[in-house]
């Protein structure tokens, strides 16, 4: 069982050989070694660059507090130094956060930078300039106490001290009370940072161990007693307006600036120096060990690989039946053992290889024997079995041969049937159309007699006006005497009109009626017709659903005798597989390649006898039946080339018949299907 913990890495080990696994240990181990070196040195560098940066501040550091220094003791401002400096320390002004302070401190450094507020603006651009630079510097980072306060010298202190001092030269305030407090707070100031400069000296030194650093923070000491004199004088003269010389805090100042600088560099190179030294060692112990590392693990991986690979091929040629004495492991390690182990059990095996050896000769000649009687058992019966189904298919392949025909002719009748009622399916809607058309017209028509009624009602009733005209002019003829008897006369024509209009009226009407009632009976008879029409209609579509249903069965009739048929094909097809198995097949598993066009298709072997195999090949799509093809595989140790044809194809599934079996080959072939019939009992 092994530990849950481990199982992870045991797979991988399942899956790799021997050699791998040391490489891969190696390369394991050195990884997190060199990763921890690089990032050594990278931490390192990181400091070495720091402090570096720090060196170039301080670079640019000394003109700066030289031309603070010069301008309290009344000279005018050189930049030629200052600019020669910064361009030899390009890198700190690249990303442009000084340009404004160098702008200003230019612009300053025009005015009267000697006296009054122009040496004020002066040194207020100055010493924004120095606290740019210790900025982009580092320098106002620094990380060990023995530079950091001379740091806070340079950048701080001294240049707070200027200040204070140029402007203590020229108060704002002119007189009173303000110019009192004015001039306490300069003093103040100077006083504070004389004091600082005492403190951070002291402090400097009691936490360096550089030797020099003590002579060159001598200087310090009179800065400090300089500022504190001018502050004295300034708070002896408080309240009067006699102006105080910064020019000595200023001389003073300037003749510290280069020890100070050479302090602060000196401390900053010994800070390098001491990273590049542990860097140096780190990276040489390093080195040394990585090599002497891979010099042991190249030998062992060597050592592992040669014996490894000796113990491997002795075990391979013992599985391969390949007894012959080998070159083996002899030493007193593992590998001795295991190679003293190997060569016992190839002794031991050979002995029992011959002895098995010619037990297997006498086996195989009865297995021979028995494979021989039992393949002419199969065979005569296969040829039985052949006998009746190919009689029996050739019978009911016949009768239903006959079935189909008569089923042809019924169908043939059933289609004659539908033509036929689909014909008078036709007629008779045509006759429905018209009859349809006949019966709208005669509604036509006797709606139009309807109308001519009423127009002969009105004629009549215009008729009995006139003759009612009539007899009112005869009577008006009447009483006008012989003046009237004219008018008599039309009068009485009139009326004759009347009258023959009322009785061509009357004629009208009872003819009208005549043929309302001619044309109902008429209505009534072609709806009687059209009536009798529909039902044959009726009648004929449901004789023409009756020939379909009956075409149908016929169909379903047609469709079994098919699938009969099919069977039968099938059965024959069943006998033609028990024809091509003229020889037994038994299982097989070896590698098989099919050579198809001068294409090599590998695949897999499923069976395997005398005649044929059958085999899984994977994409070989254009192998079809009957295709030529060469079927390559092993038998008894050696690769066997025999022609074939595809005698069934199912998908990766191929069935070969082969043409031509050599007799050597076909030897070899029914030894080994001895063996497999061996396997199989």
């Amino acid at each position: 069982m092994y530990p849950r913990l481990l199982l992870p890495v045991l797979a991988v080990w399942d899956r790799t050989r021997m050699t791998v696994r040391l490489s891969i240990i190696m390369v394991v181990l050195l990884v997190p070694c060199m990763s921890a070196v690089y990032g050594f040195v990278h931490f390192a560098q990181g400091q070495i660059t720091f402090s570096e940066r720090e060196a170039d501040g301080n670079e640019v550091l000394l003109p700066a507090l030289e031309l603070f220094g010069g301008a309290l003791a009344g000279e005018r401002p050189d930049l030629a130094a200052l600019d020669a400096a910064i361009a030899a320390n390009a890198e700190l002004l690249e990303d442009g956060t000084l340009d404004e302070a160098r702008a200003a401190l230019t612009e300053a450094a025009a005015g009267d930078t000697t006296s009054g507020a122009d040496r004020i603006a002066f040194g207020e651009a100055l010493a924004a300039f120095i606290t740019g630079v210790a900025n982009e510097s580092n320098l106002i980072l620094d990380p060990d106490l023995d530079s950091f306060y001379v740091m806070d010298m340079e950048v701080v202190q001294l240049p707070r001290g200027l200040l204070a001092a140029a402007r203590a030269a020229a108060p704002v305030n002119p007189a009173g009370t303000a110019l009192v407090a004015e001039q306490a707070v300069y003093a103040s100031e100077l006083t504070t940072v004389a004091a600082n400069l005492r403190a951070g000296a002291e402090t400097s030194l009691a936490n360096t161990s550089d030797g020099a650093l003590a002579g060159r923070l001598a200087g310090v000491e009179r800065v400090a007693a300089a500022a504190e004199r001018l502050a004295a004088e300034i708070t002896a003269g408080l309240g009067g307006t006699a102006a105080v010389d910064p020019a000595p805090l200023g001389e003073a100042v300037t003749a510290v600036t280069g020890d100070l600088y050479a302090a602060l560099g000196g401390l900053i190179e010994t800070r390098v120096d001491g990273f590049e030294r542990e860097r140096d060692v780190v990276l040489t112990i390093t080195v040394v060990g990585v090599l002497l590392a891979l010099y042991a693990g190249v030998g062992l991986w060597w050592h592992t690989r040669f014996h490894v690979g000796h113990m491997v091929e002795g075990v391979r040629a013992i599985a391969a039946g390949d007894l012959a004495p080998r070159p083996l492991p002899a030493g007193r390690d593992e590998f001795g053992d295991i190679g003293r182990a190997l060569g016992t059990a190839r002794e031991k095996i050979a002995a029992q290889e011959e002895d098995l050896r010619a037990g297997q000769d006498a086996r195989e000649q009865q297995l021979h024997t028995s494979l021989t009687q039992q393949q002419r058992s199969e065979a005569l019966l296969r040829e039985r079995a052949k006998e009746a189904i190919a009689e029996t298919a050739s019978t009911i392949a016949g009768e239903l041969a006959a079935v189909a025909g008569q089923v042809d002719q019924v169908r043939a009748a059933t289609n004659r049937i539908d033509e036929r009622m689909a014909s008078a399916a036709e007629i008779t809607q045509s006759v429905v159309t018209r009859a349809a058309e006949a019966d709208r017209v005669t509604g036509a028509l006797n709606a139009s007699l309807r109308r001519v009624a009423e127009m002969a009602q009105v004629i009549a009733g215009v008729a009995d006006q006139t003759r009612m005209l009539a007899l009112n002019a005869t009577i008006e003829a009447a009483r006008a005497g012989e003046m009237g008897k004219g008018f008599a006369v039309v009068a009485g024509e009139v009326k004759d009109l009347a009258t023959a209009s009322a009785r061509s009226t009357e004629q009208i009407a009872s003819t009208i009626s005549s043929l309302e009632t001619d044309v109902a009976e008429m209505f009534a008879a072609i709806g009687g017709v059209t009536d009798g029409i529909g039902s044959v209609n009726s009648a004929t579509l449901e004789l023409r659903q009756i020939a379909v249903e009956q075409h149908d069965l016929v169909q379903g009739l047609n469709r079994g005798v098919a699938e009969t048929l099919d069977r039968i094909n099938t059965m024959v097809d069943l006998t033609d597989k028990l024809e091509r198995r003229e020889f037994p097949r038994f299982p097989d598993s070896g590698a098989v390649t099919l050579v198809v066009d001068g294409e090599r298709h590998a695949g897999r072997l499923l069976d395997l006898g005398l005649g044929g195999l059958h085999c899984s090949v994977p994409s070989l799509d254009r192998l079809g039946l009957g295709a030529e093809v060469t079927a390559e595989f092993r038998v008894g140790g050696t690769t066997a080339s025999l022609p074939a044809t595809v005698a069934q194809r199912s998908g990766d599934d191929v069935r070969l018949r082969f043409t031509e079996v050599p007799p050597d080959v076909r030897e070899r072939l029914s030894r080994h299907l001895t063996t497999l019939g061996n396997a199989l009992t």
